[in-house]
C-alpha cells in the first residue's frame, strides 16, 4: 500500500534545556498517537509480555536501535543477499507495535504501543494475495497469537484459507483498510469475516477515507501523520499503513492482559469498550468504532449473554471466515401454528378408538357367558 513519508535523520531532536535539563526527543513528541491512545497508561497495565506479532511484509531492517531486542529471526522466504526491507514499510510496522527507544532509560526514539511483545518477521516478495496467504500460514505454524497486515489486495481462494487456517488456530489477524484518499485499493484480507480492519483516523478522530471493505469487524486508529522507524537506523512519517501496525500493539496488549482469553473475547472487550463514531452499531464507515485502548485493558465487563438474540452477532464471537450452519430455530406457531398438532391429534384419537372397540368386545364375550350358563343351569 503506497504512503506518503518522510524520512528524518536519527540523531533529530531539540537543544538542551538551560540549567541541564534532559532534552525532549522530537521523535518521541511527534508520537502523538501514543498520547491519543493512552498509551502510557495502558502499559502500567501491560506492555504485551510473552506475545508473538508476525509482521508480514518484505522484511524488517533488524540493525535499527529502536528495534534492539523486540525482533525475533525472520522467517518466510528469506535471503540473505537481499536488502532488508527495501522500501522500509515492515520496518515502520515493526517500530509501531514493538518499538523499545533507545538512549538514557529508552526515553528517545520510536516507543511501540506493545513494547513487551516480541515481532515475529515474515518476510514474503511482493505483496500478492497468495504471498500474504503463504505469510498467514507462516506465522500460524510459528505460533503467533497476532498477525499484522500493512496491504490491501485482491482476495483469492488461498487467502480466505489462510485466513480460516489462522482463525482455527486462535491467531488474529489485524489488516489494513484504506489508504490516502483518492486513492483506489483493493479490500483483503481486512474485508474478510474474522480479520480486524484497522480504519485510519486523523487527529480529530475522522475516518480519512471511504471503505470498500464493508469494515464488518473494525475499529479506528490513528492514521496520520504518525512517526515510526524506517531502514537505514532512521524514521518516517506514515500516512496510512501505519494503522495496523497500531492495532496490532493494541491486540498485542490484549492478549497478554488476558492470556487465557480466546480471540472472540478480545473481540467482544473491544467492541463493548470503542467509541460508537458514527450511527448506532457497527456500520460499514466507522467499523466498530473507535479504539479506547485503556477501557479495553480495564473495564469489568458484564457476563456474555447465554442466549444472544436471533440474526444478531453475538459481540462475544469473532465472525468467522467459515460458513457455519445457523442454529437451529423453532418455527412461528402464528396463525396456522394448531395444524402442527393433527399428526398428534390424529393418533390420540385412534387410540381411543381402539380402545372402544375393546371395551365393546369384552363387555359382549362377558354377556355371552353369563347367557351360556343361564342355559346350562
Amino acid at each position: 500500500m503506497r504512503q506518503r513519508l518522510a524520512a528524518v535523520a536519527l540523531g533529530l531532536v531539540a537543544a538542551l534545556a538551560p540549567g541541564g535539563v534532559a532534552r525532549a526527543d522530537v521523535i518521541r513528541d511527534n508520537e502523538w498517537h501514543l498520547r491519543y491512545l493512552g498509551v502510557a497508561e495502558a502499559n502500567r497495565e501491560t506492555r504485551g509480555e510473552g506475545v508473538t506479532v508476525a509482521v508480514i511484509d518484505r522484511g524488517v531492517d533488524r540493525t535499527h536501535a529502536d528495534l534492539t531486542g523486540a525482533l525475533l529471526d525472520p522467517v518466510g522466504v528469506v535471503d540473505e543477499d537481499a536488502p532488508a526491507d527495501p522500501d522500509g514499510h515492515g520496518t515502520a510496522l515493526a517500530g509501531l507495535i514493538a518499538g523499545q527507544g533507545h538512549g538514557r532509560d529508552r526515553a528517545d526514539g520510536v516507543i511501540g504501543i506493545a513494547p513487551g511483545a516480541k515481532v515475529l518477521p515474515v518476510v514474503i516478495g511482493e505483496p500478492t494475495p497468495d504471498a500474504i496467504a503463504a505469510g498467514i500460514e507462516t506465522a500460524v505454524e510459528h505460533r503467533a497469537a497476532v498477525i499484522v497486515v500493512g496491504y490491501s489486495v485482491a482476495g483469492s481462494e488461498r487467502l480466505l484459507k489462510a485466513v480460516r487456517a489462522a482463525e482455527e488456530a486462535d491467531t488474529m489477524i489485524v489488516a489494513a483498510d484504506g489508504d490516502q484518499p483518492g486513492r483506489a485499493f483493493e479490500p483483503y484480507p481486512a474485508g474478510y469475516d474474522g480479520v480486524l480492519a484497522a480504519i485510519p483516523l486523523t487527529r480529530e478522530g475522522d475516518v480519512r477515507v471511504p471503505s470498500s471493505s464493508g469494515r464488518r469487524l473494525g475499529l479506528g486508529v490513528p492514521g496520520f501523520q504518525i512517526m515510526t522507524t524506517n531502514t537505514g537506523n532512521a524514521y518516517r512519517i506514515d500516512d496510512g499503513s501505519a494503522s495496523p501496525g497500531i492495532l496490532g500493539g493494541a491486540v498485542a496488549l490484549l492478549r497478554s492482559r488476558y492470556p487465557q482469553a480466546k480471540a472472540g473475547e478480545i473481540v467482544r472487550r473491544l467492541t463493548l469498550t470503542a467509541v460508537d463514531t458514527g450511527p448506532a452499531g457497527a456500520d460499514p464507515e466507522n467499523g466498530l468504532g473507535r479504539l479506547e485502548l485503556v477501557q479495553a485493558l480495564t473495564r469489568r465487563l458484564p457476563a456474555p449473554s447465554p442466549s444472544p438474540s436471533v440474526g444478531a452477532p453475538s459481540p462475544g464471537v469473532l465472525p468467522s471466515a467459515t460458513p457455519v450452519a445457523a442454529p437451529a430455530v423453532p418455527r412461528s406457531r402464528g396463525p396456522y401454528g394448531w395444524l402442527m398438532a393433527l399428526p398428534l391429534l390424529a393418533v390420540l384419537a385412534g387410540l381411543g378408538a381402539y380402545a372402544g372397540l375393546a371395551e365393546r368386545r369384552i363387555r359382549r364375550t362377558a354377556r355371552d357367558e353369563v347367557d351360556s350358563v343361564g342355559v346350562q343351569s
